[in-house]
């Protein structure tokens, strides 16, 4: 059987090829991933076993193969939407490089997307082989629109029933044929951070009839880098970063009010919620002091990734099966970043294992979200076989 995939997986090669390169000159953002929609609408509904649905949030798209099939039903998921970044590729570097101003696919989603095009119509040849059903989602607006938990909440689970759920996200440091994974905790969560410093507004060359907001934040600022130097376990994760400072409006004029903004990243609810508590009492403590007042408020973020235990199981067999012993590092550190996939882990089994997309013999490559990065094709094809093999796998495991 194996030799079947692969003989589908070169004849469909050129396809996903060129809709990946297609998608990264056309880039879209949260929720506007129309145009890509419709390019995996038009690749996939022509297709005899796959069911494609009307979407559930606008812009998504789920396929599913041999719908109404008794057995197991497993999930293969793929981010559609592009980043607000200004591509900084020529076009003799990447002929295909992104056609809208501050627009590009910086962190792979053009590639995950052609690679689950690739695996539906692979194993749409296969279906009748198949004991159960496989759920292949497009999902719109992962970067910051919590397009995961928006379809959670438009019944996804209810309307699909998938038991099991696995993606794949390209990766810059791990060659290509290589993957990376890790056990349990695997991204962080985050918590957007705000705080607004009241005091008292006055003339530049006055200080004395003002309070300085200004000067209070900078405090507040200096003062929060402490939390987790020296109040959180050395052994735990925990980021605190402020990213925005607004304050004023002319240079000789101290303001009323300065607002800082930031994030905040762990990987252990108990830890955030410590940090939550002392940026509380710092900012407040640190305000009142200076004779001012202090606002703190947090956003909802999205939870940590938290890689299912049998579900990395059967990762690490199939990569080590297809691509030999060392195929897989199981210990890849945790990532402070965050990937809204960590909702559908909250429903069912869930993992995300790492691609590697670095050229061979190459010592580096551009990171995610760098205005040069562009996924490796090389990549494609072992990208479409790993979910092939996972998909079948887990079907025939549980039928």
């Amino acid at each position: 059987m194996s030799d079947v995939v692969m003989e589908r997986i070169e004849q469909i090669l050129p396809v996903v090829t060129r809709l990946r390169h297609e998608l990264h000159a056309e880039p879209e953002i949260c929720f506007e991933e129309h145009a890509t929609a419709g390019k995996v609408r038009a690749i996939l509904e022509p297709i005899k076993a796959l069911t494609v649905h009307p979407p559930l949030v606008g812009t998504d798209v789920v396929a599913v193969l041999n719908e109404g099939r008794a057995g197991p039903c497993f999930a293969l998921r793929a981010d559609m939407d592009a980043l607000p970044i200004e591509e900084e590729t020529s076009p003799s570097e990447v002929p295909y490089r992104s056609k809208v101003p501050g627009r590009m696919h910086a962190c792979g989603h053009d590639g995950h997307t052609a690679m689950l095009v690739g695996t539906a119509l692979v194993l749409a040849e296969l279906a009748d082989t198949l004991p159960g059903r496989l759920v292949f989602l497009f999902q719109p607006a992962e970067e910051e629109g919590g397009g995961a938990k928006k379809l959670c909440a438009a019944g996804l689970f209810e309307r699909f029933g998938f038991d099991a759920i696995i993606a794949q996200h390209a990766w810059p440091t791990a060659s290509v044929g290589r993957f990376a994974l890790r056990s349990g905790p695997a991204m962080a969560s985050n918590s957007p951070l705000y705080i607004t410093v009241h005091g008292k507004g006055s003339h530049g060359a006055y200080p004395h009839r003002g309070v300085d907001p200004v000067l209070v934040s900078a405090h507040i600022l200096t003062a929060l880098q402490s939390i987790v130097s020296r109040t959180i376990d050395p052994l735990e994760a925990a980021v605190v970063t402020v990213g925005q400072i607004a304050a004023g409006s002319a240079t000789n004029i101290i303001p009323p009010s300065c607002r800082m903004s930031g994030t905040l990243r762990f990987l252990k609810p108990q830890v955030g919620q410590h940090l939550r508590d002392r940026i509380g009492q710092i900012a407040e403590a640190t305000a009142r002091a200076h004779g001012a007042t202090a606002e703190v408020r947090f956003g909802e973020g999205y939870p940590p990734t938290i890689n299912e235990a049998s579900m990395c199981a059967l990762i690490e067999r199939t990569a080590r099966d297809l691509y030999g012993d060392d195929a897989i590092d199981m210990n890849e550190p945790p990532s402070m970043g965050v990937e809204d996939f960590a909702y559908y882990g909250q429903k069912v089994p869930a993992a995300m294992y790492r691609l590697g997309i670095r050229p061979a013999g190459q010592a580096s490559y551009p990171s995610l979200h760098n205005p040069r990065f562009d996924f490796n094709d090389d990549a494609l094809p072992i990208g479409i076989r790993m979910f092939c093999e996972l998909a079948r796998r887990y079907l025939a495991d549980h039928a």
